[in-house]
């Protein structure tokens, strides 16, 4: 490179670096690169969270139900009071009351993940065809993406039918 090149490139190119880059001692200065200010960012939306797909309530007549309850391939629960439960049950149900769905959830989700997973199906039952206890807890593990089933007349049904209670 000749010496007229080097001046030449000294005269162009070193002020344009300089003027981008930074300040030159002759002309104006620039803040320096981390004091520019950001471009503001649009509001990022919160992240959500997803929603269970909610599961489905099918009723269960009495003479489907028995024959499961028989060969222990379904989960039950019990969702009368305690003091009911107390008195007779069916064989094999577990107590959920109704009004202690919140503080029992969690113990009892791992009981139903487990009968999922081994395709026993979840059954609920209250006192009879009036009682909204079974309804109302189902509807709730619905909500949460558990399909369950509600044994049709309840207790009384079994009870009616002459099964056996403990």
């Amino acid at each position: 490179m000749t010496a007229a090149a080097i001046r030449w490139i000294a005269a162009a190119c070193v002020p344009a670096a300089l003027a981008c880059c930074g300040p030159t001692p002759a002309g104006p200065s620039r803040p320096p690169i981390s004091t520019v200010a950001a471009v503001p960012r649009p509001p990022q939306p919160a992240p959500q969270s997803v929603a269970p797909k909610p599961g489905k309530i099918t009723p269960i007549p009495l003479a489907t139900f028995f024959p499961l309850q028989q060969s222990n391939a379904a989960l039950i629960y019990d969702v009368r009071p305690g003091f009911f439960f107390g008195l007779g049950h069916i064989p094999g149900a577990l107590s959920w009351p109704k009004n202690l769905f919140a503080t029992q959830l969690a113990a009892h989700e791992t009981e139903i993940r487990a009968a999922t997973a081994a395709k026993r199906p979840v059954v609920l039952y209250c006192t009879d065809l009036s009682c909204p206890d079974s309804n109302k807890v189902a509807v709730r593990l619905a909500a949460l993406g558990y399909s369950v089933m509600i044994l049709e007349g309840g207790y009384a049904a079994w009870k009616t039918a002459e099964l056996p209670s403990e």
